[in-house]
């Protein structure tokens, strides 16, 4: 349990210093200092640099030796091969859902594509969650755990996390309740290339709408400056 802790006190530093470097209270190249983020955050340093290291890793920090941690670029490219990646898994996780979807799954499904039209549209967390909750459970029905670990991970690394707050994006209500019963249709009837087609569609669509917002908010960072990286030590694929 007290391990269980910790590493939720990791993750919920790790989205408060992300909040900040979206919110831009904190800018791309801004050196991140452990004692400042701790007193801020109201923790010891020690989960402040274990959240620091899980961002570095999922690319929003950078960590230069003898400097600290720093805030890293936000790439427009970046955030397209993330999508790319995350629509993918998604539209493989929904067609192994259709060759496995039972008439009880599909009623639940239903259920809460209801509640999702039926939600008060000022409610975004609401909304958000329903979405959450269907998305799950698709995957609960896949049963399909290394897709979904993808998946998981590509959600990590766009700019506004999800569900927290991604009802803040102009389009998304529409999107979120009105895309989801072809998917829902398409695994009842276990086509499983609609289902593939329909899935990394919707995902694919919902970060054009995180992207033109986050342009209009003039929010991307300059590019990295390329590095030679030699041999990255990468595995043959």
């Amino acid at each position: 349990m007290a391990r269980a802790g910790k590493e939720q006190l990791r993750r919920n530093v790790a989205t408060a210093i992300r909040d900040q470097i979206m919110a831009r209270t904190v800018h791309q190249g801004d050196t991140l200092r452990l004692g400042q983020l701790a007193d801020q955050l109201g923790v010891s340093v020690t989960p402040v640099r274990e959240a620091l290291l899980l961002l570095t890793h999922d690319g929003w920090v950078r960590h230069e030796p003898n400097r600290g941690f720093r805030v890293a670029a936000i790439r427009r490219k970046d955030v397209e091969d993330t999508y790319l990646m995350w629509s993918t898994a998604e539209g493989e996780i929904a067609a192994r859902a259709a060759t496995r979807a039972t008439a009880r799954d599909v009623d639940y499904l239903r259920e809460i594509d209801q509640r999702i039209r039926e939600a008060d549209p000022e409610d975004g967390h609401l909304a958000t969650e329903l979405n959450s909750i269907l998305h799950h459970y698709v995957s609960v029905i896949a049963d399909a755990p290394k897709l979904d670990w993808f998946a998981r991970a590509a959600s990590r690394l766009v700019p506004l996390q999800f569900p927290e707050n991604f009802h803040v994006v102009p389009g998304w209500s529409e999107v979120n309740r009105t895309q989801h019963t072809p998917l829902i249709d398409a695994l009842a009837a276990g086509d499983v290339e609609v289902a593939r087609a329909n899935t990394a569609a919707h995902f694919r669509g919902t970060g054009e709408l995180l992207m033109r917002w986050l342009e209009s908010l003039d929010f991307w960072g300059e590019p990295d400056t390329p590095k030679d990286l030699g041999d990255s030590g990468r595995l043959a694929g």
